[in-house]
C-alpha cells in the first residue's frame, strides 16, 4: 500500500471511529463520547513537525533522522534526498499555511499546504517550490516521530519530484531550416528547449537526446538558469540536401527533403520521479513539414 492510501485509510478510520462512537453515545443513551485525542497533543504534533522542518533548513541531519519512524517505506531513500538538498540548496525557508490537523490516540495526520524557499548552491540563483502535504505522525516513548509522508514532496530531491519538459515551436517548415554544407551553419534560434526537475537542482547542465523520425540522433547540453531548470533557445538542426545518411553523433541533426513530415523528438529519463515510482522516460516532438 502506497503513502497516499495509508494516510487515506487513516483518516476514514479515525471519521468513523468518531462517527461510530457518537452514534452509540446517542442510541445508548451514555455520555457523548471523549475526544480522540486533546488539542494538547495536537499541537505537540503539529511542534514535532514543525521541528522537523526547521532541522531541515538547518540541514541538522542527524536531528532529522532521529524524528523519523525507520520502519517507513523509503526511508534510506528519503534520508538519501535530505543529504542532496543539504548540499545542492542553501538558506532554506519553508512556510506552511492552511493547516489542518486530526488526532487521534497516539496518533495525529497533519495536512498543509507550503512554499519552499531557497538559493541554488551552485548559481546562487533563488527558486520556489510549493505544494500540499499530509504527514502521518504517531507518538512514542521519545516523543512525535513522522510515519509516513504522501501528496507533494516538500522535501523535493527526497522522494523525487517528476520532471516537466518543454520543446516549442510544435511545427516549423522545412525551407525555414538552415541549410548543411561541409561546414556546419549556425545554430538554429527560435526554439525553447527546457527540462524542470527540482531533483537536479545545482547540478549546473544536463545532457539531453534528440532523435529525428529519419534516423539521426544527437546530445545537446541544457545549462541550468534557475534551480532545477535547464534551458537552451538554439538548436543544431539543418537541411540536408544529399538525402545521405545521417552521421549520428556528429552534433547537427540532419533532416532530408524526403520523407516529410519529419519529426524530432527530445528523450529525458527522470531517474527519481517520486511516490516510489520506477525511473522514467519522457520526451516531447516537434514536427517539421
Amino acid at each position: 500500500m502506497n503513502s497516499l492510501n495509508k494516510i487515506g485509510l487513516l483518516l476514514l478510520t479515525l471519521f468513523l471511529t468518531m462517527t461510530m462512537g457518537l452514534v452509540h453515545a446517542q442510541q445508548g443513551g451514555l455520555a457523548a463520547p471523549q475526544p480522540l485525542a486533546s488539542q494538547e497533543q495536537a499541537q505537540q504534533a503539529q511542534q514535532a513537525l514543525s521541528e522537523f522542518l526547521r532541522a531541515y533548513e538547518q540541514g541538522n541531519l542527524s536531528k532529522m533522522r532521529s524524528m523519523l519512524d525507520p520502519s517507513m517505506i523509503g526511508y534510506q531513500k528519503l534520508l538519501d534526498g535530505i543529504q542532496r538538498d543539504i548540499n545542492a540548496y542553501k538558506q532554506i525557508r519553508i512556510h506552511l499555511s492552511n493547516t489542518q490537523v486530526l488526532a487521534g490516540p497516539d496518533v495525529t495526520v497533519i495536512q498543509t499546504h507550503w512554499e519552499k524557499r531557497f538559493l541554488s548552491t551552485t548559481n546562487l540563483q533563488p527558486g520556489l517550490h510549493s505544494g500540499n502535504s499530509q504527514f502521518l505522525m504517531h507518538q512514542v516513548a521519545s516523543g512525535w516521530k513522522i510515519a509516513d509522508m504522501a501528496g507533494d514532496e516538500v522535501l523535493a530531491s527526497a522522494s523525487g519530484t517528476l520532471a516537466q519538459l518543454t520543446f516549442t515551436p510544435f511545427v516549423i517548415s522545412y525551407a525555414s531550416l538552415p541549410v548543411g554544407a561541409v561546414a556546419a551553419p549556425p545554430p538554429m534560434t527560435g526554439f525553447l528547449i527546457e527540462v524542470q526537475d527540482p531533483d537536479l537542482a545545482g547540478r549546473g547542465s544536463l545532457n539531453i537526446e534528440f532523435r529525428s523520425s529519419q534516423g539521426d540522433r544527437e546530445t545537446f547540453v541544457l545549462t541550468e538558469i534557475s534551480a532545477g531548470r535547464f534551458s537552451r533557445t538554439t538548436l543544431n538542426i539543418e537541411q540536408d540536401p544529399t538525402g545521405a545518411a545521417a552521421v549520428i553523433g556528429d552534433g547537427r541533426l540532419h533532416i532530408s527533403a524526403t520523407p516529410l513530415p519529419a519529426t524530432v523528438t527530445m528523450t529525458y529519463t527522470d531517474q527519481n520521479p517520486g511516490n516510489n515510482m520506477p525511473a522514467r522516460s519522457l520526451s516531447r516532438s516537434i514536427r517539421i513539414q
